[in-house]
C-alpha cells in the first residue's frame, strides 16, 4: 500500500490596507484619550475655581468682581453617533 501526502500551501498577499486601518485606529484611540485627558484637566481647573469661591476671603472678592463657577464637562455630553470614516480605494 502506497500513502499519498498531498499539502496545499497558500501565500496570501501583504495587506497594506490593514496596516493603514490598524494606523487609523490608533490614531482615533490616542485623539480619545488626548480629549479625556484634556477634559479631566477641565474640571479638576474648574473644581478648584469652585471650591476658591465657596472660601472666605475669595468669596467675597469673587463676588464683587462678578466671578461666576464654571460648569464642569459631563461625558454624557460627548456622546455621539459613531463616526462614519471613508476609506479611498
Amino acid at each position: 500500500m502506497s500513502r499519498n501526502l498531498l499539502a496545499v500551501l497558500e501565500k496570501y498577499p501583504d495587506l497594506k490596507a490593514d496596516r493603514s486601518f490598524l494606523a487609523l485606529q490608533h490614531s482615533l484611540t490616542e485623539t480619545e484619550q488626548r480629549l479625556a485627558l484634556a477634559r479631566d484637566y477641565y474640571n479638576e481647573i474648574a473644581t478648584f475655581y469652585r471650591t476658591r469661591l465657596e472660601v472666605i476671603p475669595d468669596r467675597w472678592l469673587g463676588r464683587i468682581a462678578g466671578f461666576v463657577p464654571r460648569p464642569l464637562l459631563a461625558t454624557e455630553s460627548f456622546e455621539r453617533a459613531p463616526v462614519t470614516v471613508e476609506l479611498a480605494a
